[in-house]
């Protein structure tokens, strides 16, 4: 494989691998009706390919593969997060106030921890970590797994690096415009219906997902 046709590949599958239904479904569930929706996509972008590029290289260096009991296990991850993402979202469309699992933010561009009176880290941030988390789990499940399997068989290290390359980028870029959109689609549309069906597909996909996995395993 040519380092041209491995940037090409990568490319190609990345965008097809972001617009998956359970990473689609993660999304929906995540985004708010805020300004900054793309740093949603963006964030699970960039979680979802640090795990990717890392066991990627690490097991081309080695000549390993993942276990599929590994993969199977954080399938299983994913799919509770899931449902447990659409059940939030379904109470939200319903009035109910859910905390989400980001950290604190000030007008949702600044973050810091507070120990005592004592602020630490008073920073400018582009990540959210609610979604930059459940992007690096689903980096180790399924369809995430399979990508790896996919750079192992790269003939050399050149080829794996641009094949991870070029993924990581058009994975981050295909979800922060996914997210972007449909943040945009809350802002002109009713944010409780599209919450409502957030929510229900999200329910669904990962049930799905959990019930796969269950089977597999049994």
């Amino acid at each position: 494989m040519a380092l041209a046709s491995a940037l090409v590949a990568g490319g190609v599958i990345g965008i097809r691998h972001a617009l998956e239904a359970d990473h689609l479904a993660a999304i929906a569930t995540m985004v708010e009706d805020d300004n900054r929706p793309g740093i949603v996509g963006a964030s699970w972008g960039v979680g979802h390919s640090i795990p990717i590029v890392v066991v990627g290289l690490l097991f081309v260096a080695l000549g390993v593969s993942l276990p599929e009991s590994v993969t199977h296990f954080f399938e299983v991850v994913v799919g509770a997060i899931l449902v447990v993402l659409g059940v939030r979202m379904l109470l939200r469309a319903g009035g109910v106030s859910v905390p989400t699992l980001r950290g604190h933010d000030h007008e949702g561009a600044h973050r810091h921890l507070s120990v005592g009176g004592i602020a630490l880290g008073t920073k400018h941030t582009h990540i959210h970590d609610e979604s930059f988390g459940i992007g690096v789990l689903h980096g180790f499940a399924g369809s995430g797994a399979l990508v790896i399997a996919m750079v192992t068989a790269a003939p050399g290290m050149g080829q794996a690096v641009a094949f991870l390359g070029a993924f990581s980028l058009l994975t981050v870029a295909t979800m922060a415009t996914v997210s972007f959109l449909w943040g945009q689609s809350m802002s002109i549309g009713d944010t409780r219906i599209l919450h409502a069906v957030a929510g229900t597909i999200g329910i669904i996909v990962g049930g799905l997902l959990v019930v796969e996995q269950f089977g597999v395993l049994v």
